[in-house]
């Protein structure tokens, strides 16, 4: 996660914790539901939330009996999850990960990504990194805004920078920071060569029946 993206968070942190704290995204209704019902479905006990953020999902796994560890880089969010439930957070950046660094507890079941892999560099480098902190057997989850967006605002159908990692969305965020798009071909092919196993594929719908996001699930 390089410099401007950490910088961007904690500028919009206090911001991000309002408008998560009063529902305002409404396509989460769907996205949220779904990440869940995954997650509740997936054997194992033990879960990382990596990108973790203020929280909500860390404590999600926890309602549903799970273990949950929460990591994240930002943090006046982790300050913000502390503050809401008995999870253990720890601040720890995807660098961190890549260079091999334990996350304490570990290891893990599973691990997830919930909207929260934005770099077009050093991927295939973080889930091989993930990987290692799980069981033998243990499985990630990312979920990622659907690709089929591009369609919806007017761009090219190929993988891309995105300018501004706010936009359309509500709330006085300022000084976005650019996140790389992927094609649903980009994200197969990065899985591969990630040296992981593609195991599943979910479209989350939103009410109009619209696709709103990506779930994969990885071996």
């Amino acid at each position: 996660m390089n410099q401007r993206i950490i910088d961007a968070w904690n500028k919009n942190a206090k911001e991000w914790i309002k408008v998560i704290a009063n529902e305002e995204i409404g396509s989460r209704r769907f996205t949220n539901k779904a990440i869940v019902g995954e997650l509740k479905n997936l054997a194992g006990d033990k879960v990382i939330d990596i990108g973790c953020g203020e929280g909500w999902l860390t404590r999600a796994i926890t309602e549903m009996g799970k273990k949950a560890v929460g990591i994240d880089a930002i943090e006046p969010l982790l300050v913000a999850a502390r503050s809401k439930g008995p999870e253990s957070y720890h601040q720890m950046s995807y660098e961190d990960l890549m260079e091999g660094q334990p996350i304490p507890e570990a290891p893990f079941d599973i691990a997830v990504f919930n909207f929260c892999l934005y770099q077009k560099e050093g991927l295939t480098d973080l889930l091989r990194a993930t990987k290692n902190q799980l069981h033998t057997e243990g499985k990630i989850l990312i979920q990622t805004l659907h690709p089929f967006f591009m369609f919806d605002n007017g761009l090219d159908y190929k993988s891309q920078l995105i300018s501004d990692s706010w936009q359309g969305l509500p709330g006085n965020f300022r000084d976005g920071h650019e996140w790389y798009a992927r094609t649903l071909e980009d994200w197969v092919n990065i899985i591969g060569e990630s040296s992981l196993q593609l195991n599943s594929i979910k479209e989350v719908l939103n009410s109009e029946g619209r696709p709103i996001s990506l779930i994969l699930k990885i071996d």
